[in-house]
């Protein structure tokens, strides 16, 4: 016989006798008194754990009483004009432009993309004199994975761009390249003439 067979056997017997001298009624209270032990336990752990936590909670409230409040956030009192003025000094020059193409151009090698041909414009925002978009055009024909890292990289390097379309379609149910069309418009502060 195995030893798992044994001990199997012992324990019938145990409980066998167990049953014998208390009946089913000393084992249901046998059980009730058990588990009434194990609730005390409980009980007794969890009001510990209750008066650390208010320990805790007091210590809190007494170093928030002892700091100063914070005092709110100060005002721009800055004329309208000066705070216009200071949003557009935070776009780059138009002039870096060029600059920024070859980044672009960078990003496409780095994400194995064939920028061949491309459309450019740069105008000035709504007539404005002080902003100007440039807006830049490709025509991609990859992946979508490919064609979702460029994007990535340009936004990541230029914080002045926006991806102002991407328009990706299938030319063919089995074809495995897409043909996209990845619009960025990019944001310039005027440069003087």
């Amino acid at each position: 016989m195995s030893q798992l067979n044994i001990a199997m056997n012992a324990g019938r017997q145990f409980a066998h006798r167990l049953h014998m001298r208390f009946g089913a009624n000393g084992l249901a209270g046998a059980g009730l008194v058990l588990v009434a032990l194990i609730g005390l336990l409980y009980a007794q752990q969890a009001h510990h754990e209750s008066a650390q936590l208010q320990a805790q909670a007091e210590q809190a409230r007494a170093l928030a009483a002892q700091k100063p409040a914070l005092a709110a956030p100060a005002r721009d009192t800055a004329a309208p004009a000066e705070r216009l003025a200071r949003f557009q000094n935070w776009f780059p020059a138009a002039d870096t432009a060029t600059a920024d193409l070859r980044k672009i151009f960078a990003a496409a090698r780095r994400n194995h993309l064939d920028l061949a041909r491309g459309e450019y414009n740069l105008t000035a925002i709504d007539g404005s004199s002080a902003l100007q978009k440039f807006d830049v055009i490709f025509p991609v024909k990859e992946h979508y994975g490919a064609v979702k890292s460029f994007v990535a990289d340009v936004l990541n390097q230029l914080p002045h761009a926006s991806l102002a379309e991407l328009r990706v379609e299938r030319p063919a149910s089995a074809a495995d390249e897409l043909d996209t069309r990845v619009h960025f418009t990019l944001y310039y502060r005027a440069t003087a003439s």
